[in-house]
């Protein structure tokens, strides 16, 4: 078969654009990823802290952790079924011995941003937000004692009642 000097010079360059295009991917397969499903608060993690409202329990929510290059983890949480238009308050709340807070909640009341805090705003599907967190994928996986808490939009915000969560449950597990 005899090519001319145009068809060699295209088939060399779509082959390198090809392996190009192949090892441009951000795709490491050393990295590490999981999903971490939720389902609605009716009070898996205590009887006493089942949701308590309005709200309907069609709610499922995720966590992914992506491993970075950097060492750190990229967060992002996924809640389908939302209200169009509500405001879902979203974060992590470091556990805690409930005789040290100043409610005696069984966690630290302030979020934990360097974990995950995000306002999430329904649209009556599936919204998501991400944020890198400096913590390890290993330490999210494995050591970081926390819960994973998203707020009734049709109640105000409270970090003492549990009650009003609709997802309550321990982080990345």
């Amino acid at each position: 078969m005899k090519f001319s000097k145009f068809n060699l010079s295209s088939l060399f360059f779509t082959a390198i654009l090809a392996i190009g295009l192949t090892s441009c991917g951000d795709d490491d397969p050393d990295l590490k990823s999981t999903t971490f499903n939720y389902d609605f608060n009716s009070g898996q993690v205590a009887a006493a802290f089942a949701y308590s409202g309005d709200h309907q329990d069609n709610l499922t929510a995720s966590i992914k952790l992506d491993e970075l290059e950097d060492g750190g983890t990229k967060v992002t949480v996924s809640i389908n079924n939302t209200m169009d238009g509500q405001t879902y308050h979203t974060h992590a709340h470091d556990m805690a011995d409930a005789a040290t807070t100043p409610n005696g909640t069984p966690y630290n009341e302030t979020p934990n941003s360097d974990v995950f805090a995000m306002p999430l705003v329904g649209n009556g599907g599936t919204v998501s937000g991400s944020n890198n967190s400096t913590m390890s994928y290993s330490e999210l996986t494995t050591n970081y004692d926390g819960f994973f808490v998203v707020h009734d939009p049709l109640q105000a915000v409270t970090t003492v009642d549990p009650t009003t969560y609709v997802f309550l449950g321990i982080f990345a597990r």
